[in-house]
């Protein structure tokens, strides 16, 4: 994968959200710290900063490799890195208060297979041709309540992570986001940004980040749009709630596309 990205975060501090990009492990993760810790004095975007530091780390540990890469004896493999058990050394070196979701992708190249790892309500689109082919769940308890880790008493561990596998080919287009951009954008919009965009075709580094920049952009300013819908609205009125408009946010993204070996 070769990939780009893009913070924006909702005022000028350094907001709640962090993510980190591994092009030598081909693995990429975000982080949304839930925001509700700062009516407790608590700033969740640290908690939220040291997991993606951690996460970063993890991915260079040779205990982190699938169990198939392991019986194979080929521990530097691109594309090897277990995501869950990166998730899960991350999660216990992480001792910050408050909370946050999680999402971590690594591509295995010899076989283009995606592998993925989300905890809460952060997660990704995969395009092919520029139509979307798959979009991740969310996970939350109840509307606008996700699933988040932490080291309080009621908070999720690693174990209640959602984990897929996906085959990918080259030339598809990984979107990844926290909620900032997943509840401002639905997946037509992101389709509508990768034609105008050329799909990544330019200079693959560049595309990936001009895309991610276009793409963040554009649900910074639908977060501000208080009449179109957006997915937020939408899914707030399938909860009997009402709410008009996009939700301001920090929004994350990166675009990753697959290229072959």
């Amino acid at each position: 994968m070769v990939c780009g990205s893009v913070y924006l975060p909702k005022d000028d501090k350094l907001g709640e959200d962090a993510h980190f990009i591994c092009p030598e492990k081909q693995t990429i993760g975000v982080a949304d710290g839930i925001g509700g810790w700062a009516k407790k004095g608590i700033d969740a975007g640290q908690y939220a900063r040291e997991l993606m530091h951690n996460a970063l780390i993890a991915v260079h540990n040779p205990n982190n490799i699938d169990e198939q890469k392991r019986k194979r004896k080929v521990a530097d493999m691109i594309g090897a890195v277990d995501p869950r058990k990166v998730l899960q050394e991350t999660y216990a070196k992480t001792k910050e208060k408050g909370s946050s979701t999680a999402c971590i992708l690594s591509l295995n190249k010899e076989s283009g297979v995606l592998h993925a790892v989300n905890v809460g309500d952060s997660g990704f689109l995969l395009f092919r041709n520029n139509k979307v082919v798959y979009q991740s769940p969310t996970q939350q308890r109840r509307f606008n309540c996700p699933y988040q880790l932490g080291n309080g008493i009621s908070s999720d561990r690693p174990d209640s992570a959602w984990e897929e596998w996906i085959q990918t080919v080259p030339g598809d287009i990984v979107v990844l986001g926290t909620d900032g951009l997943l509840d401002n954008m639905f997946p037509s919009e992101i389709e509508q940004v990768l034609v105008q965009g050329g799909g990544g075709d330019r200079d693959l580094d560049l595309g990936c980040g001009e895309l991610a920049s276009s793409i963040a952009n554009l649900a910074l300013y639908n977060s501000f749009d208080k009449h179109s819908p957006s997915p937020f609205s939408e899914n707030a009125r399938k909860a009997g709630f009402e709410h008009k408009g996009g939700k301001i946010d920090d929004i994350t993204v990166i675009v990753a596309q697959v290229v072959s070996l």
